[in-house]
């Protein structure tokens, strides 16, 4: 099994050792390592992209047997990794967001049960108690109340119980997650909350970051 670093160090540059690269009928190579920086598709967050040595990683995937990285070329023996910083830095502060909006929710009665975390169609969904009680906030209002948790410049903390990894900020509380997140509230940026509905009993939060 390929060792995650990505879990525990924010590092966009490590060394590894090629497993196993064989080739995709789409004329890609599915490489497996020793360990990866790179974060793999999951968890409503895309996968990171970036190089091996330097040939281009297309996507990264998490299967039974490991991490496979999908590269246009085949490599081998010891290997450089650079992960993309932008699409990183992105990825990292629209999960963190979502998990800011998920509390906002859970504190109204919602209770977070998904996050699509994807540039350009980023949502939370909630699953209320009882929705035929639920009156809907303004987004500008909802809004306010996850950027002013942002802007209190609280410090990521990651813990692993039994092998549940969960991450939060300060003392707020924690979900359990395996994607990456802004060491500081205030790396995420400006939330803006474009549209909150509800539709066939789930409450949906759409956001984007700037």
């Amino acid at each position: 099994m390929t060792e995650a670093l990505y879990l525990y160090s924010d590092d966009l540059k490590a060394t590894a050792t090629v497993v196993s690269c064989e080739p995709l009928e789409d004329g890609l190579w599915a490489v497996q390592l020793d360990k990866t920086i790179f974060h793999p598709q999951g968890g409503g967050q895309p996968s990171d992209i970036g190089f091996i040595n330097d040939i281009a990683v297309k996507k990264v995937i998490h299967t039974p047997d490991g991490i496979i990285h999908w590269l246009t070329a085949p490599v081998e023996g010891t290997v450089q990794l650079t992960v993309d910083e932008t699409r990183r830095s992105l990825n990292t502060r629209l999960h963190s967001a979502g998990h800011i909006i998920g509390l906002i929710g859970d504190r109204r009665g919602w209770h977070a049960t998904r996050g699509n975390h994807f540039p350009g169609e980023s949502r939370v969904n909630f699953e209320p108690t009882d929705p035929s009680t639920i009156v809907l906030p303004d987004p500008s209002t909802f809004e306010n109340e996850v950027n002013g948790i942002i802007a209190l410049g609280l410090s990521r903390q990651i813990t692993e119980v039994n092998g549940l990894r969960t991450v939060t900020w300060g003392e707020l509380e924690p979900y359990p997650c395996g994607g990456t997140h802004v060491m500081d509230t205030r790396d995420i940026g400006t939330v803006h909350i474009s549209k909150i509905k509800l539709k066939k009993g789930q409450i949906s939060v759409s956001y984007s970051v700037d």
